[in-house]
């Protein structure tokens, strides 16, 4: 689906004063439940409101059950509109082309968590996962960019003020956040303003509806399994949703049969730590996910260039996804079984299992200095299609051809 972003918007809804972010975590559901419960915390009229909620696609279903639950109908109550969108496989611009917009309602009666393209999607076509270094370049592409150009039609260049859930320990994310202020656009952190931290937004939300719906991420999200007491969070999460885990475990499989580096918890493998600790609701149903997939027999191949000229840093990669069949995880396995056996035989491949207990079949190996290159074969979910950039092939045979097989080997 790659609807118009503007063609469900009612433009003819009044111009909101106020616009909130709605991420559907802790934070902004307390603020919104605060909002609707206790008028005196709010210096606006609910009229003048307009929610908005950018869907990856890829939220918890704990999460759907307490918003619709008792967050959509006291909004539908108080006739608050709630416009739900998300990105479209198209590439999403400024001017809003790309996103599709779910639904623009003042009685909003369920979440469209489903979303459009999702950020899953990507990654499993990327045969990667989202990285866990340097900004969160997949919350701005899935939810800063298919908001921005929503608030910008609905909002008409008049003034208004945005509101994000930031909590009191979050100082340093609203004073960048103000650093996006313009002439029309003042952006308003209520947490912070009433001294609340998470634990005090979790707090109020259960003495008015009994629960919370807990901390608002993707289920794969890698910041989310940066540390210790967030991992313990989503192992609980994990336990009583192995469905989604499972899900989960399907994307770091795929990334890491093409990249041994791969792995959610900073490089480190996810399925390792479900493993030690014995959650075997996930591991059944990550076997039984696993087990349902088309897989393919991948060749993989990549240049690895020397980063300004030094031959013992890596610089940047070029990567080559090829299918080169497709068929049942046990047939593809004895073939590349056979092929390995053959190749050993005439000494042209090297099989080696990784410790993370894949096998791929090596024809190239990356040598220790660069530049270099790899290629091996490697049995896969056939989540990821064929992908190269123009002229790969030309590159790559300018490499061998000026190093020779043997330097890669």
């Amino acid at each position: 689906m790659t609807t118009p972003i503007f063609m469900n918007v009612n433009t003819s809804a009044p111009t909101p004063k106020v616009v909130m972010s709605y991420g559907m975590g802790e934070d902004s559901t307390a603020i919104l439940l605060r909002w609707l419960e206790d008028p005196t915390s709010r210096d606006f009229d609910l009229t003048d409101l307009a929610v908005v909620t950018a869907m990856t696609g890829d939220e918890w279903e704990s999460t759907r059950t307490v918003v619709e639950a008792h967050i959509l109908p006291r909004m539908a109550a108080a006739g608050v509109r709630f416009i739900q969108a998300a990105r479209s496989r198209r590439h999403v611009t400024k001017a809003g082309d790309g996103v599709v917009v779910l639904s623009d309602s003042r009685a909003p009666t369920r979440l469209h968590l489903e979303g459009d393209y999702t950020l899953w999607r990507e990654m499993a076509e990327a045969g990667t996962i989202p990285q866990s270094g340097g900004a969160r370049t997949c919350s701005v592409h899935s939810k800063g960019d298919v908001l921005d150009p929503i608030i910008a039609k609905i909002t008409r260049g008049h003034s208004y003020r945005h509101v994000l859930g930031f909590e009191a320990g979050e100082l340093r994310r609203a004073a960048k956040d103000e650093t996006y202020n313009t002439a029309s656009r003042t952006g308003e952190y209520p947490l912070i303003e009433w001294e609340w931290y998470r634990d005090d937004a979790i707090d109020y939300t259960r003495s008015i509806i009994g629960t919370s719906p807990g901390r608002s991420a993707c289920f794969y999200c890698p910041f989310s399994l940066g540390n210790k007491a967030s991992r313990a969070h989503m192992l609980t999460r994990y336990a009583a949703e192995p469905a989604i885990a499972a899900r989960t475990l399907l994307m770091e499989h795929l990334a890491l049969a093409l990249n041994p580096a791969q792995g959610l918890i900073g490089g480190k493998r996810l399925i390792d730590l479900i493993r030690t600790e014995a959650m075997t609701g996930v591991l059944d149903a990550w076997e039984d996910l696993l087990g349902s997939q088309r897989h393919a027999i991948y060749e993989v191949r990549r240049i690895i260039s020397a980063r300004g000229g030094d031959p013992d840093v890596a610089g940047n990669v070029q990567r080559s996804l090829r299918l080169r069949c497709t068929g049942t995880r046990e047939m593809l396995q004895d073939v590349l079984d056979r092929l390995a056996a053959d190749g050993a035989a005439k000494g042209v491949t090297a099989a080696i299992t990784g410790d993370d207990g894949i096998m791929r079949l090596y024809q190239h190996q990356r040598a220790a200095t660069f530049p270099t290159i790899e290629r091996f074969f490697v049995v896969a979910p056939a989540l990821a299609p064929t992908k190269e950039r123009a002229g790969f092939d030309e590159r790559w045979a300018a490499f061998v051809n000026d190093t020779g097989p043997a330097a890669a080997a």
